[in-house]
């Protein structure tokens, strides 16, 4: 049975204290490189220019590539404060590490459909707003040849009256970020920037004059009056329009099977609007016709079409606009995974049919950072815990298990012993239960005793449950030990208690009670039936069980006792927390250095 203690002292090894932490180390590195970075370029995998569609319809021009960015609603770190593990801190790391992989599809223009900053209207001082925008520019870097063209949210400029907001931050904005309403020509089209904020507003107040959109006079330099301005130019480019606030729709308008749950609903509060009015949505359409409509502002994704009533559309016009919510660039507790909008253009004059499409989007998305923490962090934790506890609540009784199942144990520990006998399950030296009862001596019997002659010989039988156990048992074969006129030369006092059996065997012989056994293991379960759970299963050839069962009074007892000890069993315990926290450490310390030198180098 040699060979059954090498190879559990060989699995033992592999298992042991050491090699566990290490691999607990290379786990949470991996880990670590996977979930807070890899997952990032996993998540571009998918995510392709949809420059194939233009291809398709028939187009030569090599596309011009627009980024569309909504909400990326970056912290102010003046107000917010320094905290690295705080939902800001976090938020800031996550918009690194996205735009640093948005970054490597190299877009030729990058659109920000509002919200850019998130408490931008609350910012008094323009030093302030300036440290602001350049922690944006730090985090937000790209080339200086790629332009940026910024749309206003209601977080940028403020929406509605109130002392809180900044009476400056249009201006600030203004000069940082650009016109609150511009229009630009790109690939053949007329992109449209306007300043949703201030439509609601001006909206409110021509609302309670009374007054129609007709009879209206519009403020000067207001997005009114810039949107009649760009429909009175005549150009044949179609339009694409940008707005931080959806449009109007009805709340039981369906977005699409990308979106994560719900639908747009109608509802305005303190500083924010959910979707522009019906009157100025249809005086927005009326007047200039876009091609396309893509928004921001909801956080969730949202694919739509706006129908014009026939009234007001003649027989040249579209009867149809595609409106498209952009997802939340930031992490935020309404979606699971932000994401981001691809825009292709390509001039209408390279088109070869005149009724194909002249852009197309794409929609793609970044990594759901609150699934990775439960799905990932949060049993990876708890495994690592479960491990380090069974490696630290009890370090000896793993090396006691090392040096019992050592073959050569017993050898070293009594080098004046004879070799040992024939193997045998029953007179085997090693049992996994310690019994606190009497045990055989460990020392060598005299010669006298060891040397076997004519004389008639006492022999002693393992006996079973029953006395009556089969003669030609194989493990009940007679072993003579003594003879018959022998005196034990051995002191009785080594043997606090003498057992004899009056049982016989069906031979007639008479037979001396054999020495106790261990009990059968459903007899140990049988005391545990109570309230207890087993399952059974092979693990590597072997069939092993796990059994969970509430302690008893006992033990309860003996814990209760244990807690009260002296000074010795409160170092003990003071030193298992010790272990525990120091291969706690241990096993933390390289994840996190991997951590912070990749996202320095990096990100």
């Amino acid at each position: 049975m040699s060979f059954i203690h090498e190879r559990r002292a060989r699995n033992l090894r592999l298992l042991s204290r050491n090699t566990t932490i290490n691999l607990l180390r290379f786990f949470w590195v991996v880990l670590v490189i996977w979930c807070e970075f890899g997952v990032f370029f996993y998540s571009l995998s998918d995510c392709k220019w949809p420059d194939k569609e233009l291809k398709e319809a028939g187009s030569t021009e090599k596309p011009t590539r627009v980024l569309l960015i909504s909400d990326p609603q970056l912290p102010n770190p003046r107000r917010s404060g320094i905290s690295w593990f705080g939902y800001d801190a976090s938020s800031t790391r996550y918009l690194r590490k996205g735009w640093s992989v948005v970054t490597r599809l190299h877009p030729h223009v990058v659109v920000w459909l509002g919200d850019t900053l998130a408490s931008g209207r609350y910012v008094t001082s323009e030093d302030e707003y300036e440290n602001y925008v350049d922690e944006f520019k730090g985090i937000f870097t790209i080339d200086k040849s790629v332009p940026n063209y910024f749309v206003p949210g209601n977080r940028d400029v403020g929406l509605g009256e109130s002392s809180a907001f900044s009476k400056n931050t249009r201006k600030y904005f203004t000069e940082y970020f650009g016109p609150v309403n511009q229009e630009i020509h790109l690939a053949g089209h007329r992109l449209i920037f306007i300043d949703a904020p201030g439509l609601v507003d001006e909206d409110y107040r021509r609302h309670g004059m009374g007054k129609q959109y007709e009879t209206w006079t519009p403020a000067a330099g207001g997005p009114i009056e810039f949107i009649a301005s760009v429909a009175i130019k005549a150009s044949s480019s179609p339009i694409i329009l940008f707005s931080h606030i959806p449009l109007s729709r009805s709340a039981s308008t369906s977005c699409g099977p990308l979106r994560e749950k719900g639908s747009i609903r109608a509802s305005a509060g303190y500083g924010y609007q959910n979707m522009l009015g019906k009157e100025t949505t249809r005086f927005v359409l009326h007047t200039l016709r876009p091609a396309a409509v893509f928004s921001g502002d909801n956080r969730d994704y949202c694919d739509m079409t706006h129908q014009l009533p026939a009234t007001d559309v003649n027989v040249l016009a579209k009867t149809s606009i595609r409106e498209v919510t952009v997802k939340s660039f930031s992490p935020s507790s309404h979606i699971r995974r932000p994401g981001f909008q691809l825009l292709s253009l390509i001039p209408p004059d390279s088109m070869v049919s005149p009724h194909g499409s002249t852009f197309a989007d794409a929609h793609c998305l970044l990594p759901d950072t609150f699934r990775i923490f439960n799905s990932i962090y949060l049993p990876a934790l708890v495994l690592t815990a479960i491990v380090l506890l069974y490696f630290n609540i009890s370090p000896d009784r793993h090396r006691r298990r090392f040096s019992t199942l050592s073959p050569d144990s017993a050898t070293r520990s009594r080098p004046s012993s004879p070799p040992p006998g024939p193997e045998s399950a029953i007179w085997t030296n090693w049992s996994p239960r310690r019994s606190s009862g009497p045990t055989s001596p460990g020392s060598a019997l005299p010669p006298s005793v060891r040397v076997p002659s004519a004389k008639e010989i006492f022999t002693f039988r393992a006996l079973s449950s029953a006395p009556g156990s089969p003669h030609d048992s194989p493990l009940l074969s007679p072993i003579p030990l003594f003879h018959a006129g022998h005196e034990d030369e051995m002191d009785p006092a080594h043997y606090p208690s003498q057992h004899h059996s009056d049982h016989v065997w069906p031979s007639g012989e008479d037979v001396h009670e054999a020495p106790s056994f261990l009990p059968s293991p459903s007899a140990r379960r049988s005391e545990r039936k109570w309230l207890s759970w087993s399952w059974s299963f092979v693990f590597r050839g072997r069939r092993r069980r796990i059994t969970i069962a509430p302690p008893t009074w006992g033990e309860i007892k003996k814990l209760y006792a244990s807690g009260n000890g002296d000074s010795m069993s409160r170092g003990k315990r003071r030193g298992m927390l010790w272990r525990l926290g120091g291969d706690s450490v241990s096993v933390a310390l390289p994840a996190v250095v991997t951590w912070a030198l990749i996202g320095w180098l990096f990100f």
